[in-house]
């Protein structure tokens, strides 16, 4: 196949690791989330606790990313992955001990799950960014998510039936499956060289091409936030069969998207899928009295977001530079995670805006958002591109010949 190019016997134990880990850590954020969730309903669904409590898991979680991708460059990457995942289950068998009575309890729960993701989340991605050639970044990651989406409806089911002492043991072993392989990288690593350490969180923050497209990344995040809010209003209790459906259209997105990122290159899946979602927004907001608006949004939805996470998830801050690749994606990944936090303080002024208002509000900040990535690089290197289109002249050269033979 054209676009697989490499073969399963190429796969080294550090790539398969760097996948582990990865597939690992995102869905065990949404088992997380799910914790957080159960103990935060104890206090009831609109209560100040519950709010605190869905502010706190986010924000700990960008937080300690930062932090980090600060202070532990300079550890051995497979002491920094033991620690990272044993802290991990330490904080989900703390989660267990919750009775019901105690607030403080909860908020040093919620910190303990957030800050066990993420201060290990950047040196994860760094390593897949090493370890997975970047004409391979798109595809590879493309699974990683897939396998994601498709296991959270069913996890979202089993959770569900579940109480928080029985759901924090599940978190605990899930958490822990990934521990015995980074065994298998021990003696693998690479010296740890300072030159390669240098970008600052400030550096960051200042590079052309990041801001290029962090900008367009939060506009998305921002959208999505608070047209997460109007649609559950809008659809009622319709929204859970979107929940398994949704995420099973996303996953195969990610694959897909992951494919073509891979082949022609970031910038124009990223655009396409900017584009389509703001087609998307614009037709509910002219035709929201239609079901049909309403299946190709979700249809739509589901792609978009496939294309856009897989991308600004996991692939694109690793092509931005080499160096002080985990404090890109410290901060790259930050609006992912802060989406939920825009749509807990949003909802109380998203009651006085029309929902037609509001798709076509969300319409226009998904084209506006486009502009930045217009004049943004791309990131996939020329000659990858160059390369693959001249293997595929070459295939079809050698087909032609053996035809006529």
């Amino acid at each position: 196949m054209m676009f697989f190019p490499f073969q399963l016997k190429r796969i080294k134990r550090q790539q398969i690791v760097a996948f582990a880990l990865l597939f690992n850590t995102f869905s065990w954020y949404y088992l997380g989330r799910l914790i957080v969730t159960k103990i935060g309903l104890t206090f009831g669904e609109n209560s100040f606790e519950n709010l605190v409590l869905g502010v706190v898991y986010p924000s700990s979680l960008v937080l300690s990313a930062i932090v980090g991708s600060v202070f532990l460059m300079k550890m051995r990457r497979t002491r920094t992955f033991e620690a990272w995942l044993v802290f991990g289950v330490g904080a989900s068998l703390y989660s267990a001990l919750f009775l019901g009575s105690s607030f403080l309890w909860a908020v040093t729960a919620a910190v303990a799950l957030g800050v066990s993701l993420g201060v290990g989340l950047p040196s994860a991605l760094g390593y897949f960014t090493e370890t997975v050639s970047v004409e391979n970044r798109g595809k590879v990651g493309g699974i990683v998510l897939l396998g994601t989406f498709l296991s959270f409806p069913l996890i979202l089911m089993v959770m569900n039936t579940l109480d928080v002492v029985a759901s924090a043991a599940i978190l605990a072993v899930w958490r822990a499956w990934c521990l015995p392989l980074v065994f298998l990288i021990r003696g693998k690593e690479t010296p740890f060289e300072p030159v390669v350490r240098r970008a600052s969180v400030g550096s960051v923050l200042r590079h052309r091409e990041f801001a290029m497209y962090f900008i367009a990344w939060f506009m998305f995040s921002f959208v999505d936030s608070f047209e997460t809010v109007v649609v559950n209003s809008a659809i009622g209790d319709f929204r859970f069969v979107i929940k398994i459906v949704e995420p099973a259209i996303a996953g195969v997105s990610t694959l897909v998207g992951g494919v073509f990122a891979d082949w022609i290159g970031r910038k124009r899946v990223l655009i396409f899928g900017f584009v389509s979602l703001g087609v998307a927004f614009a037709a509910l907001g002219l035709f929201a009295q239609f079901w049909l608006s309403w299946l190709f949004y979700f249809v739509t939805d589901g792609i978009a977001l496939g294309l856009l996470w897989v991308l600004f998830i996991i692939v694109l801050w690793g092509d931005i530079t080499p160096n002080g690749t985990e404090r890109f994606y410290a901060i790259g990944e930050a609006p992912f995670f802060l989406t939920g936090i825009f749509s807990l303080f949003l909802t109380p002024f998203l009651a006085s805006i029309p929902e037609s208002s509001s798709f076509s509000l969300a319409a226009f900040f998904l084209f506006l958002a486009v502009l930045p990535l217009l004049y943004a690089p791309e990131t996939l290197p020329e000659k990858k591109m160059k390369d693959r289109e001249l293997k595929v002249y070459v295939e079809k050269a050698m087909k032609v010949k053996e035809k006529y033979a």
